[in-house]
């Protein structure tokens, strides 16, 4: 199908120029405090805080292709210019830091039949907040920050809350974070966040790179509490957290209901040349939520889920994944993982427009193996075999269930590799890749999947940094 014609291309062309050439422009500048500059003495008698500013950014143009497309409802094939423009001020006086950032997310080459959830968020302010820090919290050693205000945020491995690394658009978050550490490796951390919902939210509008204010997703937040351990004996660190999510949506989206805990735990240890590492990480939630029961929508179901995460490696990982799926799609129990904000590239494969694992009912073994053959290139190939946790839930994300369970529970065989190189260091980086999924028995026999053949998808990707 074709697209409509866009403004996209001019956007880019003198919004983002003018993102970089103000930050260029900043880096120049000397910094002012109010009654000096930065590093100078007052007009007074008594010495000023010096005042420090610093400005930094990173653009990203990552080019995808999909060919055929597994997600139904989609055109056969897929591809996208991924274009990704970030600008970053931090500006700090004494105890206090003000921290803003400016993302420009948009995509172009692809289409009304493209796939284009978390690929577009034009010229927004995915950061803006006031940040207070102070020693000697608790402990002489002790350091406390308090950030208020609108801010990314990655907690542990990041599998619940993450700053998105290989999606063009990022998680961000509007409330307060507290963060605690001291010399021994201890680290306590309290939040409380409303999440934020890209505008304007339709495919039509995204794809033609509309610019809207984002806005916090109406009656929902999120809360929690981390705390990580000294580091044992064996240099083994041990965290754990505990999350609550509470969502009371309008009586017209009744599914979105949401009123369940998460407790989490993980414990790794770093692999270092010659030897082992491991990596263990468990999560229960239970609660009330909200979903569909014989066709009708219903707020108030229990929700008992789990996820699991087990990793061993030497010269090569061994990892194993599994997050419970619901076993009775008509029963008033859901049993099907909810990742909430996580990050799944690192575990998964790339996401994008492929991305064809979600953390949620699955249940998936796999291999492996980084290289690092110079200093400036590393290269990563990964092989794993994907099944439903539970053949009567659907496979998330793609948009194909069957409720009888007759096709199994067999996704597929995923092969993937990535091959980076630091082309100049910290300023230039050039990362090419593929992943192909081998569909198995329930991509052939669910009912209505047409299957199209097995996915192949390629992607290359050039970041800069200033």
């Amino acid at each position: 199908m074709t697209r409509r014609p866009s403004v996209a291309a001019s956007l880019l062309g003198t919004r983002s120029a003018a993102l970089v050439a103000a930050a260029l422009l900043a880096w120049h500048a000397p910094a002012r405090g109010d009654d000096a500059q930065a590093g100078g003495e007052p007009a007074g008698d008594a010495a000023a805080e010096p005042v420090h500013l610093k400005i930094n950014g990173s653009q990203r143009t990552r080019y995808e292709r999909l060919d055929p497309q597994f997600r139904k409802g989609f055109d056969d094939s897929d591809q996208v210019i991924a274009l990704q423009t970030s600008v970053v001020f931090d500006w700090s006086l004494g105890a206090f830091q003000v921290v803003g950032e400016i993302m420009d997310s948009r995509g172009e080459l692809n289409d009304e039949g493209s796939f284009v959830t978390g690929t577009v968020d034009t010229l927004e302010p995915i950061q803006a907040y006031l940040a207070w820090h102070k020693k000697g919290v608790f402990e002489d050693d002790g350091d406390s920050t308090l950030r208020v205000g609108r801010m990314t945020l990655d907690l542990g491995k990041r599998r619940l809350i993450a700053r998105n690394r290989y999606r063009n658009t990022v998680n961000n978050f509007l409330g307060a974070d507290w963060n605690w550490h001291d010399g021994d490796g201890r680290n306590l951390r309290l939040f409380y966040f409303q999440p934020m919902m890209i505008e304007p939210a339709d495919a039509a509008s995204q794809l033609d790179n509309e610019i809207g204010l984002d806005h916090t997703i109406r009656e929902t937040r999120v809360m929690g509490v981390y705390y990580q351990l000294p580091p044992l004996a064996d240099k083994s660190v041990v965290e754990t957290y505990l999350l609550d999510y509470d969502v009371n949506p309008p009586k017209s989206n009744l599914v979105s209901s949401a009123h369940w805990t998460a407790a989490g735990a993980r414990a790794y240890r770093t692999p270092k040349p010659g030897g082992w590492g491991y990596e263990a990480e468990g999560v229960w939630e239970w609660g009330r939520a909200g979903g569909i029961v014989n066709g009708v929508p219903e707020s108030n179901l229990e929700q008992s889920a789990y996820f699991v995460h087990l990793e061993s490696g030497y010269q090569f990982d061994v990892q194993y994944d599994y997050a419970s799926g619901d076993k009775n799609p008509n029963d008033s129990t859901i049993e099907r993982f909810a990742t909430l904000f996580g990050a799944r590239r690192f575990d998964f494969g790339p996401t994008g427009i492929y991305g064809p694992i979600v953390r949620s009912n699955i249940d998936t073994p796999g291999l492996r193996l980084t290289l690092a053959p110079k200093s400036r290139w590393q290269t990563m190939f990964s092989y794993r075999w994907l099944f439903l946790a539970e053949a009567r839930d659907q496979w998330v994300g793609s948009g194909w269930s069957d409720p009888t369970g007759k096709s199994g529970r067999t996704i597929g065989k995923q092969l993937e590799a990535s091959f980076t190189w630091t082309a100049i260091p910290n300023r230039l980086t050039v990362e090419p890749g593929f992943a192909q999924l081998e569909l198995g028995r329930f991509a052939h026999q669910v009912q209505g999947a047409a299957f199209r053949g097995d996915p192949l998808y390629f992607y290359l990707a050039i970041t800069t940094t200033f």
